[in-house]
C-alpha cells in the first residue's frame, strides 16, 4: 500500500515531493480542486490485475475487496467522513458494454464500510471512447464540457469524496471536482484504488 506521509497530499504524487510541506512542487504553483486527493496502490502488479479483471473480464464481485482497502486507506488518512460518496460516472457505451460501473461498485462497498451513502450525481456528456489509448497530452486536453451535475444534487454544503478506480494524470478527477464545484459543496476529496506511476 502506498504511504500517505511519502506522497503530496493534493495529487498524491511522489515526483518533487517536499516532506516538510506534505506538497510536491507542481501542486505548489497551482490551486489544487481537491482538499485532499489520494490512491491506495500503484497501478502496478496484482493491484493492476485487480483493476483489468473487474473492468475487462466481468468480475464485478472484485468490487467488495478493492473498497475494503480504500476503507483502510481513508482511515489511515483521517479524512473526515464525508456526507456523500460520489463514483465517477462511465460513459453510456461503457456502462452498456460492460454492466455496471466499476467505480460505482466499489464507492458502494466503501460506503457500507465508513457509512456514507452514496449517490450517482455526476453524468458524462461525452467520452464514449476509451482513454486507455491516450498518452498523457491528450488525455489531459480532455474537454471541460465532458461531465455535468444532475438536477436536484443537494451537495451544498456537504463533504463529498470522489471515486474512481485509477488516477492516470488526473484529468479526469479534475473534471469532476470543477464541476462539482459549482453546486458549491463544503469540501471536496478524492480517492482511487491506483495511481498511475509518474
Amino acid at each position: 500500500m502506498l504511504n500517505p506521509q511519502d506522497r503530496c497530499q493534493y495529487c498524491f504524487g511522489e515526483k518533487n515531493f517536499r516532506p516538510h510541506l506534505k506538497i510536491c512542487q507542481k501542486c505548489l504553483k497551482s490551486e489544487p480542486l481537491f482538499h485532499r486527493l489520494a490512491a491506495v496502490f500503484e497501478y502496478a502488479g496484482p493491484a493492476a490485475t485487480l483493476v483489468k479483471h473487474l473492468k475487462y473480464a466481468n468480475q464485478s464481485y472484485l468490487a467488495e475487496g478493492m473498497g475494503a482497502f480504500l476503507a483502510y486507506q481513508f482511515y489511515q488518512l483521517k479524512w473526515p467522513v464525508p456526507d456523500l460518496i460520489i463514483p465517477v460516472p462511465l460513459s453510456l457505451t461503457h456502462h452498456f458494454s460492460r454492466g455496471y460501473n466499476q467505480a460505482e461498485l466499489i464507492a458502494m462497498a466503501l460506503g457500507k464500510i465508513i457509512g456514507s451513502p452514496v449517490k450517482q450525481v455526476l453524468k458524462r456528456k461525452s467520452g464514449d471512447f476509451s482513454q486507455t489509448a491516450l498518452d498523457r497530452s491528450q488525455r489531459e486536453r480532455l474537454e471541460g464540457s465532458a461531465f455535468f451535475v444532475k438536477k436536484n444534487a443537494a451537495i451544498q454544503d456537504r463533504t463529498i469524496l470522489v471515486i474512481d478506480d485509477v488516477l492516470t494524470t488526473g484529468t479526469t478527477l479534475k473534471r469532476c471536482a470543477e464541476v462539482l464545484w459549482e453546486e458549491a459543496p463544503k469540501s471536496l476529496y478524492g480517492l482511487t484504488f491506483c495511481r498511475a506511476t509518474e
